[in-house]
């Protein structure tokens, strides 16, 4: 019997993943929270072009792309499938960003294979990857620009061409007028061409960079949107999380001090899991003697694979080995961490920084796959020891990464009690709309969240899936 190449077994694990996720998101009901207004907005909107112009440079914000697209699966569903629209769009942007990311890899041995594999679970297994899944709108745009990024990374290492320039700039465009991390696909241009992937050229990059120049023009002169200020939101510093008023307080004479904080915190969160949300909840755990497998799980396993990919990188400054895949993937990994934590310096969230935490995944690759190769190599105490370590660490990643489809269970019947909820609530605080449209919105999706058949994790349910895996 043929044995598939190991090309197509690397495909066919992300397509298992993503089937998995996909299920458990087509198991979810659209949230209450974040989602619901915005969709009654979409609702009032007269069409998807009203709702782009609506939203350029009406806030701090220049997003009109990511108020229009929930429009156009809003009119997409039709005024009956909502739930199946905004899910069945997420689960098809979580199968093509697993696939994307597979495609980057090259894979073509059983070394490259085994490295892939691990690269998956640590992928899925981060704190930053659960924001592509649980973020609570109506669609999951900072899974978009993930996406984006991995596309732009695929044009880079392809063979070129005026029409992977013209995608390169449409891919850019897509994503700066959809959210400010949609920047990174700037970057991850710049960097992979820095390094010789040279997919989209110089006139490519030129091309790109004029478009990012013209964004910022847009934004901060001729919309003046300018930067979120401390008053929009709570943020996560040091052991607890600072209300708007407290941060207003604290920072608003020298707010330097808390965006400092928020890019370097970012930077530590995506390399070591540690702190969460600007928060650190080991240190916090440890403190009031509570550890427990969800805070000692990933810190050791991201600190290890961290551990690794520093290792990696050493051995080629060293040695001086010539500029190969693994060296690329580390170098754009860094500049994509580098930037994506600046561009969180308003706040910091771990959902924010799923970009840079899938370019981390992509520098594991590179280096478990030198410790595959390496392994053999040395001599067989080191050997049996170094490879022990690699096993253990592929185990904890795997852990984390099927924690994921646990939290998300976990979250589907929360927001089906939230809809079961929203009626007597709405109408205690005198919310529950008069208008019939907005009332027939929200009566059909109460009931497509209803008519879910979920389980319910707070009842029959062992108590360790929650110390393992949920904050």
């Amino acid at each position: 019997m043929l044995r598939p190449s190991p090309r197509t077994a690397a495909y066919g694990l992300a397509s298992l993943f993503a089937l998995v996720l996909a299920c458990d998101l087509l198991w979810m009901p659209v949230q209450v929270g974040d989602s619901l207004g915005e969709l009654m907005d979409a609702q009032r909107s007269s069409s998807v072009w009203a709702s782009f112009e609506a939203n350029l440079g009406s806030s701090a914000y220049l997003r009109p792309l990511r108020i229009a697209q929930i429009k156009a699966l809003f009119d997409a569903a039709q005024g009956h499938h909502y739930w199946l629209v905004f899910r069945g769009f997420h689960a098809l942007l979580i199968g093509v960003t697993l696939l994307l990311f597979t495609r980057v890899l090259r894979v073509s041995t059983r070394t490259d294979f085994a490295a892939a594999a691990f690269a998956l679970v640590t992928l899925t297994g981060l704190h930053t990857f659960r924001g592509t899944v649980q973020e609570a709108f109506p669609i999951n745009h900072f899974l978009e620009i993930l996406l984006c990024c991995l596309l732009a990374l695929n044009l880079a290492r392809s063979r070129g061409g005026i029409w992977v320039d013209a995608a390169a700039a449409v891919i850019f465009t897509v994503a700066a007028l959809t959210l400010e991390s949609g920047l990174l696909v700037w970057v991850v241009a710049a960097v992979a061409w820095a390094v010789g992937w040279r997919g989209i050229s110089a006139r490519g990059l030129v091309l790109t960079t004029a478009l990012m120049l013209g964004y910022l023009y847009l934004r901060f002169v001729s919309f003046s949107s300018g930067v979120p200020s401390l008053s929009e939101r709570s943020s996560g510093y040091w052991l607890s999380v600072l209300e708007p008023s407290e941060l207003q307080q604290r920072f608003g004479a020298n707010p330097l001090v808390f965006y400092g904080y928020n890019v370097w915190t970012s930077i530590l969160s995506v390399l070591f899991s540690e702190p969460q949300a600007g928060v650190f909840e080991g240190v916090r755990a440890w403190l009031d003697d509570r550890l427990l497998a969800r805070t000692v799980v990933p810190v050791t396993t991201s600190v290890i694979a961290t551990g690794l990919i520093v290792w990696a990188a050493a051995r080629r400054v060293v040695h001086r080995y010539p500029l190969d895949d693994t060296a690329r993937f580390i170098l754009i990994g860094i500049a994509v961490l580098v930037a994506n934590a600046v561009l969180s310096f308003a706040y910091t969230k771990n959902e924010i920084m799923g970009i840079a935490g899938a370019f981390y995944a992509l520098a594991a690759f590179g280096a478990m796959r030198d410790g595959l190769l390496t392994a053999p190599a040395l001599k067989r105490p080191a050997g049996i020891a170094f490879a022990l370590l690699l096993c253990l660490l592929s185990v904890g990643w795997t852990v984390r990464s099927v924690g994921v489809h646990y939290v998300l269970r976990s979250q589907a019947f929360k927001h089906q009690a939230d809809w079961a909820a929203l009626p007597g609530l709405w109408q205690r605080s005198e919310r529950w709309p008069n208008d019939p449209a907005d009332l027939r919105l929200i009566l059909q999706l109460r009931a497509d969240a209803i008519a879910l058949s979920l389980p319910n994790t707070r009842i029959g349910f062992p108590r360790w899936p929650d110390s393992t895996w949920t904050d």
